[in-house]
C-alpha cells in the first residue's frame, strides 16, 4: 500500500533504557535456552519439552521484533510508522495536535499496559496512562518523544531522532491540509513547494 511520496525519514533508534531492557531479556532467554539444553543432555528433559522451550524462546525474541517500530516516515500525505508487520499510517488531515513531550514526566508507575512491550525493543502497543489516558506507544527512546493527538481522540507517542524537525514538518503539512480541504486532489511536488514556503 502506498502512503505517499516520502519527505523525511528517521530511524527508530534505541535509547539507553531500551537497550538495557532489551539486553536483559536476551540474557534471560539465553540462560533459559542453555539451562534447557543442559537438562536435556542430563536426561531431565525430553526432546518434546526441549523443543517446546526452544519454540517459546524463539517467539519471545522474534514476535516483538516484528511489531516494534523500525522507522518513522513523513510523506506528503501523513506519518508512517514502519514495522516488519503492519505499518501504521496517520494522515495529516486526521491530526489535531502534535507536541514534543517528556515521557518521564507523563509516565507513572501505575500506568497499565493493555498489550505490547514495556521496553523490549521499545515501548509499543496500547497503554492506559494516568496523565494521558489511552495511548498507542511506538517509541524506542524515551528522551525524544512526540505526542500526536488525532481528531477522533486517539493518541500516539513516537520517538524520531530529531523530534523538533518532525514537529516542524508535521505542523507545516497540517496547515497545508487545513487550507486544502476544499481541494479533492493534491500532488507531492505542489505540497513540497508549499511546505518549504511555510517553513521558510
Amino acid at each position: 500500500m502506498s502512503f505517499g511520496h516520502e519527505i523525511y525519514v528517521s530511524k527508530a533508534s534505541m535509547g539507553l533504557s531500551v537497550k538495557i531492557l532489551t539486553s536483559i531479556v536476551f540474557l534471560l532467554v539465553a540462560m533459559l535456552v542453555l539451562a534447557s539444553i543442559h537438562f536435556y543432555f542430563e536426561g531431565r528433559f525430553s526432546s518434546e519439552v526441549l523443543a517446546g522451550i526452544l519454540g517459546i524462546a524463539v517467539c519471545i525474541i522474534v514476535v516483538p521484533y516484528m511489531y516494534a517500530p523500525k522507522m518513522y516516515v513523513l510523506t506528503h500525505r501523513g506519518l508512517v510508522i514502519r514495522r516488519i508487520l503492519n505499518d501504521i499510517f496517520i494522515p495529516y488531515s486526521e491530526m489535531k495536535n502534535v507536541d514534543i513531550i517528556s515521557y518521564e514526566k507523563q509516565s507513572t508507575a501505575t500506568d497499565i499496559k493493555l498489550w505490547g512491550s514495556s521496553g523490549f525493543y521499545g515501548f509499543f502497543g496500547q497503554f492506559k496512562m494516568i496523565k494521558l489516558g489511552y495511548v498507542n506507544l511506538y517509541l524506542t527512546d524515551i528522551k525524544k518523544c512526540l505526542l500526536i493527538e488525532k481528531v477522533n481522540g486517539e493518541k500516539y507517542i513516537i520517538s524520531p531522532e530529531k523530534p523538533d524537525m518532525f514537529l516542524r514538518i508535521i505542523k507545516g503539512y497540517m496547515k497545508l491540509r487545513g487550507r486544502e480541504r476544499t481541494t479533492q486532489t493534491y500532488g507531492p511536488t505542489y505540497s513540497l513547494i508549499k511546505l518549504y514556503m511555510e517553513l521558510g
